[in-house]
């Protein structure tokens, strides 16, 4: 699989395009779907406001969350081929988590990342998608 990602740096996050590709890749793996073809991501870290903007108007929910996603995988479930991903980060929401839960921002942000991904890619909340996130945090 080849991924390309574009990030869309809004609040300015000193990570780097080859860390959140790690993240997704090392996701990817163990989800154990295997894709022949091209992947391409859009990851944009935006603030509060504009997080519960886009909240408010795709999930009619008024209220800040860590991340959005949106992907045509489901559409494409069968082919298993090319697919477009979009992620929507938000940085000062997951800044205040990791502090609450006692943990750095990178593995934090990873856990997101990771958690985001695994909805585009057709998981639901469950055990399985829990562990995957859990062991690609372990990695950061």
């Amino acid at each position: 699989m080849k991924l390309e990602i574009e990030i869309n740096n809004q609040k300015k996050s000193s990570f780097s395009k080859d860390y959140f590709k790690k993240v997704i890749s090392k996701t990817i793996e163990l989800s154990g779907i295997k894709f022949s073809g091209k992947m391409d991501m859009s990851l944009a870290i935006v603030s509060s406001q504009e997080i519960k903007k886009i909240n408010r108007i795709f999930r009619k929910k008024d209220e800040v969350t860590d991340i959005l996603s949106f992907s045509d995988y489901a559409k494409k479930k069968t082919q298993k081929k090319d697919f477009f991903c979009e992620l929507i980060v938000c940085l000062p929401y997951i800044k205040k988590s990791a502090k609450e839960d006692n943990v750095s921002l990178k593995k934090e942000l990873a856990y997101v990342i990771s958690h985001g991904m695994l909805h585009c890619i057709g998981y639901t909340h469950s055990k399985k998608m829990y562990a995957i996130q859990d062991e690609v945090c372990q990695k950061f």
